[in-house]
Parts: structure tokens; C-alpha cells; sequence
């Protein structure tokens, strides 16, 4: 009985020295392991969908979060985060307004983040956003061709406004011309019709539609005024 023991122990030994580990020959610190759900690893940013709000800057309260300048107009600024200063503690992934997904996760799986204190591992343990080429020029052509149509479209706007105002006051203008030739056939008529009667017209009336009274002849100037009238006689 105590020799079977001894061989069955003497194998199973043998057997754990020999077997080489899964870890064996790889280098697991830089690959996600399985975390808990409120894990909080080494930042990932997603510089596409990111604002550029700055709101992940402002609540950080160890000043980690530095914004890098990109060459655009809108959206212009992604954070970078510092690790070595980092307490992550969540709150610039907490304050991201972007959905469904947010721009800035700690979700990393990284457990050599630990500085030797001195400045050179510091500036190794950032999170740089690193663009490609490619986008940024697309994102350029795209503001472009934004500012071109932007321009286009504010030239329709006031050619449409000046060809607008142009047509009223055309109207405006024709307008009158009817009115005055209208006023020049009525006077017309009147003439006419004054010289078929053996008359002469009475050119001391204003025109019809101007609302001025015609001048008092001396009779009615007589009637109005007998006083005036009885001195002159």
C-alpha cells in the first residue's frame, strides 16, 4: 500500500514538471484578461466620434487629461490621458456626452502601469491619439466642400433678394406710369368734351383723385364774401 502511494505520487510529480504551462513562452500583460464589470483599465479613445466638448478635461481632478489640436474648425481637440497622474477614477468616462457608445472608455487590460518615478517612464505612460493621414485629409476635403456649398447658398440667398426687390420696384414704377397715363387720358376726354360743347376746359380744376378743391369762381366768391363784394362795386 505505502509503495502504490509512493509511484502514484513519483508519477503525478513527473508529469507536472514535464507538461510546459499555457503561459509558457507569452506575454500576457498587454492582452485583455476577464474583468469585472466596473473595471477600469488603460484609456481608449475614439477620436471619430469624440467633439471635442472638453468636458473629460474639466473633471478630471488630478489634471490627467491633456487636449491635443487637430487642424480642422469643428471638433478640433481629442484628450490624451497621462497615466502616471491618472487615479482612474471614471469621471472623464462618466461626463462623455456621445452615444450610443462613449468617446472615452477605460476598458483597457494593461497591468504594467506602474512608473519607476522617474521622468522619462512618465512620458511613457500616456494615451496618445495617433490619426491617420487619410483621415484628416478627408476631414478636410469635407469642411471644404461644407464651406463652398455654405457660400454657394448665401449667394442664392442675396442674388434672390436683390432679383425680388428689383421686381417690386418695377411694379412700382409701372405702377405710377399706368396711374399718370390714366389721369392724362381723363384730362383728355374732359378737353374733348368741353370744346364739342363750344366751352374751353377748365384747366384752373386739379386733376380727378388728387382731393383738392377747384378755385371759387367770382360769383360764388361774391356769395361767400358780400361784404368784398358790395366795396369792389
Amino acid at each position: 500500500m505505502f509503495v502504490a502511494d509512493f509511484i502514484d505520487k513519483v508519477l503525478r510529480v513527473s508529469k507536472a514538471l514535464t507538461r510546459k504551462s499555457p503561459a509558457y513562452g507569452h506575454d500576457y500583460r498587454h492582452e485583455t484578461a476577464h474583468h469585472p464589470a466596473r473595471y477600469r483599465g488603460q484609456h481608449r479613445i475614439d477620436y471619430e466620434t469624440c467633439i471635442g466638448c472638453d468636458s473629460c478635461n474639466k473633471i478630471c481632478p488630478v489634471h490627467a487629461i491633456t487636449m491635443k489640436k487637430l487642424p480642422f474648425k469643428k471638433k478640433n481637440i481629442v484628450p490624451e490621458v497621462n497615466l502616471s497622474v491618472c487615479i482612474f477614477c471614471g469621471l472623464c468616462e462618466d461626463v462623455c456626452p456621445t452615444k450610443p457608445e462613449k468617446s472615452i472608455v477605460l476598458s483597457g487590460g494593461r497591468y504594467d502601469m506602474i512608473s519607476g518615478g522617474w521622468h522619462e517612464d512618465q512620458e511613457e505612460f500616456w494615451v496618445h491619439v495617433n490619426i491617420p493621414e487619410e483621415y484628416i485629409k478627408s476631414r478636410l476635403e469635407e469642411e471644404e466642400a461644407a464651406r463652398v456649398a455654405k457660400e454657394m447658398k448665401k449667394k442664392q440667398m442675396e442674388a434672390k433678394k436683390k432679383a425680388e426687390a428689383e421686381a417690386k420696384q418695377k411694379a412700382g414704377s409701372e405702377k405710377l406710369k399706368a396711374e399718370s397715363g390714366k389721369r392724362k387720358t381723363e384730362h383728355g376726354k374732359e378737353a374733348q368734351s368741353a370744346e364739342a360743347a363750344g366751352g374751353l376746359p377748365d384747366f384752373s380744376a386739379p386733376p380727378p383723385g388728387t382731393g383738392e378743391e377747384p378755385p371759387a369762381s367770382p360769383a360764388q366768391s361774391k356769395i361767400q364774401n358780400p361784404e368784398k363784394g358790395e366795396k369792389d362795386g
